[in-house]
């Protein structure tokens, strides 16, 4: 059996949905040929940890991990953000007017390149150069953002000459959080030299979705192939019980840069001229939410029809997506918003219950969920198809019921997953 090394940032006990690929390939890989071994952060930062994600960690895994010197703990102490407050969080929703915060923000763009993990790439690059040499693989994958975990890979290219592919689970200066780090112009130089250090010398470059390929490529990356996220089929209940109310669910950080205004505004509207809406519809938000939501539901008088469940463990986050009527997607209102195709949508597809989407039209997610059958997707500011689609679904619900989507999306499983990275794995050894 060939042997991988897999590099990546995060590991369990770290939760949220940035663990979840690193961790499900080394679950399946061997299934095709390939055993991993994986090298993580020892001491890492990590804003959510779940107890349950170690259960998916193979019997006799080699994890090798290397310490971190992490600065986002001073940065919270100096802005005054809570000490478990996810990055996202951090740059979005922290105090704009904070002098620390903006001074922070600007040397994390300008000094922290490619980002604040990057004093963790030295003493990675050393430590597996000793190891590689007392342990040979076959071949090495990383896969980031972080993107020091791509430069790490770069870095050990230049240094063992192994196949290398480098994994992009979000682009890099493409991303839409880039523009929130205040880059000057001669850092961004800096950033799109490393960028491009990694498009010339990976032997594979994947990415998560066919829009984000044609955008890395538009700026010099080759050899790109597109491997989408997924779900695990095991890790889904078979016995759930529907809500009893008509909900609709919403899972995960929800920053102001998602926020569904104009769907609250439908959702008061319909409170008041359809009791048995007013009666039935639940909204749940599951995770952080931001104020300006809050003071928006607040404002309208929907603190019956709204729930905010705060956060939970992934355990807990899947039981609920299961139960519920409806699940609901928000898409960034940002530039490259046609290629994101956040994680939590395929936990929308094992967990089998229609999606309702809100973003931009042709969309790769949009696309997806029209193939599929698992779902719509609406135009945030849509008002009337967004008052049919819930007065639709209120129907099914007080009549026959909302039935489960179809079995049509398997092919976004991990299992499915980590067989195309191993297909790919065997392509870059073979050159």
């Amino acid at each position: 059996m060939k042997r991988v090394l897999i590099i990546s940032y995060y590991w369990p006990p770290a939760g949220g949905i940035s663990v979840i690929r690193p961790l499900k390939l080394a679950k399946y890989i061997s299934e095709f040929g390939w055993e991993p071994i994986v090298c993580s952060a020892e001491n890492p930062h990590f804003p959510f940890e779940d107890e349950n994600a170690a259960k998916d960690i193979p019997t006799g895994l080699e994890v090798i991990k290397v310490p971190i010197l992490e600065p986002y703990e001073i940065y919270k102490k100096l802005t005054g953000q809570k000490q478990k407050s996810a990055l996202a969080d951090v740059i979005q929703n922290a105090p704009k007017r904070s002098f620390f915060h903006n001074l922070s923000v600007w040397i994390r763009g300008n000094f922290f390149i490619p980002d604040a993990r990057c004093l963790w790439i030295k003493p990675v690059v050393n430590s597996l150069t000793k190891y590689l040499i007392e342990n040979p693989v076959d071949a090495i994958l990383t896969t980031g953002p972080p993107h020091s975990v791509n430069r790490i890979g770069f870095l050990l290219k230049k240094k063992v000459n192994l196949p290398w592919l480098a994994d992009f689970q979000d682009p890099w200066t493409q991303v839409d959080y880039y523009k929130h780090f205040k880059i000057s112009k001669w850092a961004h130089r800096r950033h799109r030299k490393m960028e491009n250090q990694i498009f010339d010398n990976a032997d594979l470059i994947t990415i998560v979705s066919n829009s984000w390929k044609i955008d890395i490529e538009s700026i010099g990356a080759r050899n790109v192939e597109v491997v989408p996220l997924g779900y695990d089929t095991t890790d889904f209940s078979e016995n759930i019980t529907i809500d009893s109310n008509f909900t609709l669910t919403h899972l995960g950080l929800l920053g102001d840069d998602r926020n569904p205004t104009v769907l609250m505004e439908v959702i008061a509207d319909l409170c008041k001229l359809d009791s048995n809406f007013s009666k039935y519809f639940r909204l749940q938000l599951v995770g952080k939410v931001n104020e300006t939501l809050k003071d928006v539901v607040n404002k309208l008088g929907l603190l019956e029809q709204v729930r905010f469940v705060g956060q939970v463990n992934r355990l807990e986050a899947l039981e609920i997506m299961q139960a519920s009527q409806l699940l609901l997607l928000l898409l960034n209102k940002a530039g490259n918003v046609g290629g994101r195709i956040p994680g939590k949508v395929f936990e929308y597809f094992g967990a089998r219950r229609p999606v309702l989407s809100l973003g931009p039209n042709n969309t790769d997610i949009e696309k997806m969920l029209y193939e599929s059958g698992s779902g719509v997707n609406i135009n945030y500011s849509d008002k009337i198809r967004l008052k049919s689609y819930l007065q639709n679904q209120l129907n099914r619900f007080l009549n026959e019921g909302i039935n489960p989507t179809s079995n049509s999306v398997k092919k976004f499983t991990h299992k499915e997953v980590s067989a195309t990275f191993a297909k790919h794995l065997e392509t870059i050894t073979k050159t």
